[in-house]
């Protein structure tokens, strides 16, 4: 377990393809190596990537995507591989009280079409992110919780 070095957000590990896939090149070529790097999810730092024995650091500007969980200006992205953002979350629940994202997702991922470790810039599936999106909308717009149960698919793992 590491902690980003600037906001001390506990680090998410994430592999190599991941690093090689969103860094920009520029910095890609600075970086020592692209093993061991974690993902800082803390919202107003502007470290994405930090690797903790070497102290190499990654900011936003050097990745090729928006990191949703950093951005606080639509679109905010939450699922990158098939292209959804927390804003069309919240308006499908603003006028329906819940999402198909979550559902739309769990099914392409099913059919194996999910690229997340390529993809999504903390290097994993994004349905949990997905989740607390919609659950903040109903929130926000007054609707009642889904009673449907959770979409949970586990990112490389053939499902039935």
């Amino acid at each position: 377990m590491a902690f980003c070095p600037l906001c001390r957000k506990k680090g998410r590990a994430v592999k190599p393809v991941t690093i090689e896939s969103l860094v920009k090149e520029t910095a890609r070529t600075r970086l020592t190596r692209a093993d061991g790097f974690e993902f800082c999810a803390g919202q107003s730092c502007d470290t994405v990537y930090f690797h903790p024995q070497s102290g190499e650091r990654i900011l936003c500007s050097e990745v090729k995507v928006r990191i949703g969980q950093k951005e606080t200006c639509p679109p905010r992205p939450v699922c990158y591989c098939f292209g959804h953002t927390v804003e069309e979350i919240e308006e499908e629940a603003a006028k329906t009280g819940t999402s198909r994202v979550p559902e739309s997702i769990a099914e392409q991922c099913r059919q194996g079409f999910a690229r997340c470790e390529e993809t999504n810039p903390q290097g994993a599936c994004c349905l949990g992110n997905v989740q607390k999106a919609l659950r903040s909308a109903q929130v926000r717009y007054g609707a009642r919780i889904s009673s449907r149960p959770r979409s949970t698919v586990n990112v490389g793992t053939a499902i039935p």
